[in-house]
């Protein structure tokens, strides 16, 4: 008798702590998910603040009257009476907004032009550097925000603004541009990151870290699973993590980039201590009544990665992969490749418009597995675009890829452009990486649809 009275008692004492929990956790977990609401609309303000102003400099500085017509004329204008005026030009830029850099690449002489005179002559043949400009204009847009090393500033990170000059008929004359220090950009995030507890970083649409108050993960590190977050420019979504996190997103359209802002539930963690006492409640009764329990602890980790090492679509290795095995500016460390192959499917963002991508990818992966016969290991570097090493000599590589592109065309009525070159060993593997761009690039402006080799 007196242990049913024991049981009677606990579970009345349980339900009364459950009931009067309940209600409040709910109230407060609400006004906590309010609350990282209005702070992470804070930051989106910070940011939006930050880039929307050179975004506009940049667009503006692409239709300036003076800046169009110097361009027009260029060709008629000596080299150094251009390179004073522009270098003029873009000084009084720098004074008047207070940016890291100001610059001007025109097409008709590749003269790249800076606040201190022509800084250097665009060759991406001479230069895998240069890419970016070919790059650029082959994306067709107006305007692109890119992180990247400022090559004229001992390789320190930026933020780079870019926009394409055209003149009255539509015709690209150049581009130009404004570049920020990242270091700028960290010193505000890192500011906001320690005042309101929370980690925040700028990825582009394949998950890859754009901007992180921690160098290291620039362009070296995903946050993969905010991109399933679905977000858009009306507003952050809010996602609940393990272990009392949570995680916001939100889409900033004018930039093609995500703001995911990640941090701690305290309410939750407050909440614990209560709900464990609960749980002892309910353990003893069980244990009254069943005389033997067993309690299987499950165990929670902290540390979620933000990036994982192989692609969730095709599961090869990715970017990331290659980053933490080699190292950014990393150097093959094994004799064992010959050669290296960049290849991307022709017109992508037409086909996926009009077909199933995501398909496609996986068709143009089997071919090119089938192609490498495991001599060598491939990468999804980013959306449409792969990277082999291969263990094979360029002239073997090119032969079968050749096939490969044939194939693609028959069988998945798609065409894809091959560069490949054999690896330099003495050069860095981004080095390498580029010049087989380059050989891709040059099939491309060919027509596409082939391989080739420099």
């Amino acid at each position: 008798m007196k242990q049913k009275i024991t049981i009677i008692v606990l579970i009345i004492l349980s339900l009364f702590l459950l009931a009067f929990v309940t209600p409040s956790f709910l109230h407060n977990k609400n006004h906590e998910i309010s609350n990282n609401q209005l702070v992470a609309s804070h930051i989106y303000g910070l940011i939006a603040g930050t880039i929307e102003r050179p975004i506009g400099i940049s667009r503006g500085l692409s239709s300036d009257e003076f800046l169009i017509r110097a361009l027009e004329q260029e060709p008629n204008t000596p080299e150094k009476a251009m390179e004073k005026m522009m270098s003029s030009f873009l000084s009084a830029l720098k004074s008047n907004f207070g940016y890291s850099a100001a610059y001007v690449v025109s097409e008709k002489t590749h003269r790249y032009y800076t606040s201190t005179g022509i800084a250097k002559i665009v060759n991406p043949q001479q230069d895998p550097y240069d890419n970016w400009y070919p790059m650029f204009l082959d994306t067709g847009l107006i305007f692109q925000v890119e992180t990247d090393r400022n090559q004229l500033y001992d390789y320190r990170w930026s933020v780079f603004i870019t926009a394409r000059i055209v003149d009255t008929n539509g015709k690209t004359m150049g581009v130009c541009g404004i570049g920020m220090f990242m270091e700028d950009w960290q010193k505000m995030l890192a500011a906001v990151e320690k005042q309101y507890k929370v980690k925040i970083n700028l990825i582009d649409s394949q998950g890859l870290v754009q901007v992180d108050t921690d160098t290291n993960n620039l362009k070296n590190a995903y946050i993969s699973d905010a991109l399933s977050d679905n977000a858009s420019s009306e507003g952050f979504t809010h996602v609940e993590k393990k272990r009392h996190g949570f995680r916001m997103t939100r889409y900033l359209q004018n930039i093609d980039w995500y703001l995911v802002v990640q941090g701690k539930n305290f309410i939750d963690a407050e909440l614990e201590g209560i709900i464990l006492i609960v749980l002892i409640n309910i353990f003893l009764i069980v244990s009254i009544i069943l005389t033997l329990f067993q309690f299987k602890k499950v165990s929670h980790h902290d540390l979620v990665k933000s990036s994982l090492p192989e692609d969730e679509l095709t599961g090869l290795p990715n970017r990331n992969y290659l980053m933490e095995s080699y190292g950014e500016l990393g150097v093959f460390n094994t004799t064992r490749y010959k050669s290296l192959a960049v290849f991307d499917i022709d017109h992508f963002k037409i086909v996926n418009d009009g077909r199933d991508g995501d398909k496609i990818i996986l068709g143009v992966v089997e071919l090119a597995k089938n192609v490498l016969d495991e001599k060598g290991i491939m990468f999804r570097w980013s959306g449409d675009e792969f990277v082999l090493f291969l263990e094979m000599e360029s002239d073997e590589a090119l032969e079968r890829f050749q096939t490969f592109c044939e194939t693609a065309s028959k069988n998945l009525d798609v065409t894809v452009s091959v560069g490949i070159v054999d690896i330099d060993l003495s050069e860095s593997i981004k080095i390498n990486y580029y010049r087989a761009v380059q050989a891709c690039y040059a099939i491309k402006e060919a027509g596409g649809n082939g391989a080739g080799k420099r």
